[in-house]
């Protein structure tokens, strides 16, 4: 073992044993063998993964019974421009309580493990082959003020780096704020946030033919990441696609049991 390992290690346990990792979902310990210091096994373990059968395009959860088909009723009216929409957990308690200790509590760290998780998920071949631009769904001036820093961005550029891509946090801003989207029903999501995003001047031509990989903590209607993916293709954007670290099954947060054959456990 090299001097410097040795001090490292050492410098590591002291740390330990002063500031003992804490699970910022639970609040309890974590072990210090494991190199993962933000969030505990047990938390990931609880995180459901979307049913097994979705729609191949969005991830919509369909039917036990649904024939197999490109798109479904969430998606079939979308341009073709809109390639694939992918999310990482079903909401749920830890997922919520996730993005609620990175968005109000001041976690920016927790973006690194959660765009970890963000980064293990299939995108289509296509996707892969094509999206190396990675834009964040940006926030308005006073919430950055308020925060500090946009989650979204902070999980674009995790994600990015995890996967050897590139991103840009200044491609896309907020062209007026919005109201909260919390109470919001779907019609007055789409509504909220209509034209509410745009590419800076100058920039557009960055975008010009790019498959653009757009980034969100969760997704709920997909109402504010289809605003900006419309900014962003009539930017010049030739495909956009979407990645959340978490979405909203409205069937999952009700309780409803699935079908057994619609659930798989991934970890």
């Amino acid at each position: 073992m090299s001097l410097s390992t040795l001090a490292r290690d050492l410098w590591q346990g002291t740390l330990d044993l002063v500031f003992a990792p804490v699970c910022v979902a639970c609040r309890e310990p974590i072990d210090t063998v494991d190199p993962e210091r933000m969030v505990c096994r047990l938390c990931w373990l609880k995180c459901r993964p979307l049913p097994s059968l979705k729609c191949p395009r969005c991830w919509s959860p369909l039917a036990w019974d649904r024939e197999p088909a490109p798109t479904c009723d969430t998606c079939r009216s979308w341009p073709a421009s809109v390639r694939a929409i992918r999310s990482a957990f079903a909401m749920g308690e830890v997922p919520r309580k996730l993005v609620h200790a990175l968005k109000y509590r001041g976690w920016e760290a927790a973006a690194v493990p959660m765009a970890a998780r963000m980064a293990r998920m299939e995108f289509p071949a296509d996707v892969e082959r094509e999206a190396a631009l990675v834009v964040p769904v940006p926030t308005s001036a006073a919430r950055r003020r308020e925060r500090g820093y946009n989650q979204a961005e902070l999980l674009a550029r995790a994600l990015a780096a995890r996967r050897g891509w590139a991103a840009d946090g200044n491609l896309l801003v907020r062209t007026r704020a919005t109201a909260t989207q919390t109470a919001l029903h779907p019609g007055e999501r789409r509504a909220n946030v209509a034209c509410a995003f745009a590419v800076p001047p100058g920039r557009a031509a960055e975008l010009r033919g790019e498959h653009v990989l757009l980034v969100d903590d969760v997704w709920t209607t997909g109402a504010t990441a289809l605003a900006c993916v419309d900014a962003l293709l009539e930017a010049g954007a030739r495909v956009a696609s979407v990645a959340t670290f978490t979405r909203v099954v409205p069937e999952l947060e009700r309780g409803a049991a699935p079908a057994p054959e619609s659930l798989s456990r991934v970890f």
